[in-house]
């Protein structure tokens, strides 16, 4: 299953940017989450395998909205261990070869949790991905007690923050930093937070006015299933 959600400029109400989420079922008909546990202890390597899908999937409907002149990043979310996975890396080269536009577009998007765990591999396949111009966002932030400015040198351009998180500020090692701060700070690091999950009007007002120009959520219709060639 295929969904497609607007980022929207929230001044403008306006899509601005997309996000891409490919829901995977097992035979039960449970989801398969790139943020599961279980399926990251796995020693089958299942969730590189479903990245691939994610990003074949993502490549496509990249290529539609750039043919409908749709402008904008399009965001989809991986998993950490996909980045060290030979499986992934090989369908990664040969998407960005048969597709070279996407790399001004796609921007990878990876939990907090997992940029935690990056080791000097991950932190080398992101530099070259880098290099190659696709971008990155961190999301599933819960605190300010990381490297934000390795994470912008590295090629995060973006930040996206969960509505109700943001509002109540996020906690750094001695203290918490309000929402208003929270913007300042990142977008003195050049990385530009999204805010998720808006879900009524007084809540868009909140997050506007505590400096955020990027949001999405049930707001604005939220993630809309769409069809993509199999």
């Amino acid at each position: 299953e295929v969904f497609l959600e607007p980022i929207l400029d929230l001044e403008k109400q306006q899509a601005r940017h997309f996000e891409v989420s490919v829901r995977l079922r097992d035979p039960s008909g449970a989801e398969l989450s790139p943020d599961d546990p279980a399926e990251a202890e796995r020693p089958s390597g299942a969730l590189p395998l479903l990245d691939c899908l994610r990003l074949k999937r993502t490549a496509q409907v990249a290529r539609r909205l750039e043919e409908r002149n749709k402008q904008g990043h399009v965001f989809s979310t991986f998993s950490g261990p996909s980045l060290t996975a030979d499986n992934f890396l090989a369908t990664f080269a040969e998407t960005y070869e048969q597709q070279v536009q996407l790399s001004g577009q796609l921007v990878l998007t990876f939990s907090q949790a997992d940029a935690r765990l990056f080791r000097t591999p991950h932190w080398t396949m992101i530099t070259e991905m880098r290099d190659l111009g696709f971008g990155f966002a961190l999301r599933a932030v819960t605190d300010l007690d990381m490297d934000f400015e390795q994470l912008a040198k590295a090629g995060f351009r973006f930040v996206k923050l969960d509505a109700e998180v943001f509002l109540k500020g996020l906690p750094t090692s001695d203290a918490v930093v309000p929402a208003a701060d929270i913007c300042k700070h990142l977008e003195n690091l050049d990385l530009t937070p999204v805010v998720e999950a808006i879900d009524d009007a007084e809540k868009r007002q909140q997050v506007f006015a505590y400096g955020a120009r990027l949001g999405q959520g049930p707001l604005f219709g939220g993630a809309r299933q769409i069809k993509a060639p199999v």
